[in-house]
């Protein structure tokens, strides 16, 4: 036995040493080509990976409740369309509509208590008030209608009286408004009416520093008054003339002017003349055809024959009678004066 184990161990040393655990050997490392190892990227920083959840269904929108208007801008907005209605309808000349829009227009114009101006009312409404009559007046022209067309008139002196830091002038038609009224009292020959609004506009004109000579709707009335006192007839039918009218309302009325200025000179014929021929009554009265002549006459009670007019004869003793009695009752007022003379004296 100690022969065999001599050989087993024979070569491997002079020393023995217990053998290592296996835990503890060394392993052969083998030789391998191996590719350097790849960088990754960085990991992004401040983020967070989450999960998307899928977007939620838009909830319906509720419709936001209109604020309900007050009576006041009804009111307004209601008086506004009527305005824009009435200028279409002088302008296609349905003047008979005018006359609705206008009534609805007023009481707009008294729900807003803008209808008589007040220091609460605002401009605005002022402004409305005053478009709204005008417009009325022009209405009353265009249907011939002086009395509707004066109550306009007299409705809009409190508008046009306020001061411009109230209510502007801009845009207002009181310059035309006031050359047509001066025209109507020329026309119903109220001479005196005519004077004292002239007087007035004069004071007005020269406390804002301006001359009425630069406004033409007032200075047309002004030329016809002149022409009729000094008794120029035909001044005034070349005024009337369509390219001397400063607009189509003044037209209108020049036509009622030429008709009163018609009936004083069919007054002053009838006691001049017994008689005319129907040529100089066309040419006398201004009027435009023999046959307006014959219609005017019939029209007067005067009696057509032969080409000539035959005016109605005055009664000449009813006449002898009444300046008889006059110079009566005047030789016995200069007498009376004289006994009271010397009973003085």
């Amino acid at each position: 036995m100690a022969y065999i184990r001599n050989r087993i161990f024979e070569g491997y040393g002079q020393s023995w040493s217990s053998p290592q655990p296996y835990h503890m050997m060394t392993k052969p490392q083998a030789t391998r080509h191996t590719s350097p190892p790849t960088k990754l990227p960085p990991p992004a920083r401040n983020k967070r990976t989450t999960s998307k959840s899928p977007p939620k269904p838009a909830s319906p929108t509720k419709p936001i409740a209109a604020i309900p208007e007050t009576p006041s801008a009804m009111a307004e907005k209601e008086l506004q369309d009527l305005l824009k209605q009435l200028h279409q309808t002088l302008q296609t000349h349905k003047y008979q509509q005018s006359t609705s829009l206008l009534s609805r227009a007023k009481v707009a114009l008294l729900h807003l208590n803008a209808l008589i101006p007040t220091e609460s009312t605002p401009r605005k409404h002022l402004a409305l008030a005053r478009e709204t009559l005008e417009l009325g007046a022009l209405t009353s022209i265009r249907l011939k209608d002086p009395v509707s067309f004066t109550r306009y008139f007299q409705q809009l002196q409190p508008f046009y009286a306020l001061p411009d830091s109230v209510l502007p002038k801009d845009g207002s038609n009181a310059s035309k408004i006031t050359g047509l009224y001066l025209l109507l009292l020329l026309s119903d020959g109220d001479y005196a009416g005519f004077h004292t609004l002239l007087e007035t506009l004069e004071v007005a004109a020269a406390q804002a520093g301006r001359g009425l000579e630069e406004d033409v709707f007032i200075q047309y009335p002004i030329r016809l008054e002149q022409a009729l006192m000094e008794g120029s007839y035909d001044r005034v039918w070349g005024e009337t003339k369509s390219e001397r009218v400063p607009s189509e309302e003044f037209g209108m009325f020049s036509e009622v002017l030429i008709g009163t200025i018609r009936k004083e000179i069919a007054s002053c014929s009838e006691r001049a003349y017994p008689s005319i021929p129907i040529s100089d009554a066309k040419s006398l009265l201004f009027l435009d055809s023999e046959g307006s002549v014959v219609k005017f006459a019939q029209e007067s009670g005067w009696v057509v024959k032969d080409g000539r007019i035959y005016f109605p004869q005055q009664d000449d003793e009813y006449q002898s009678k009444d300046i008889l009695v006059t110079s009566d009752q005047v030789i016995e007022n200069t007498l009376g004066y004289a006994r009271e003379l010397e009973t003085i004296v």
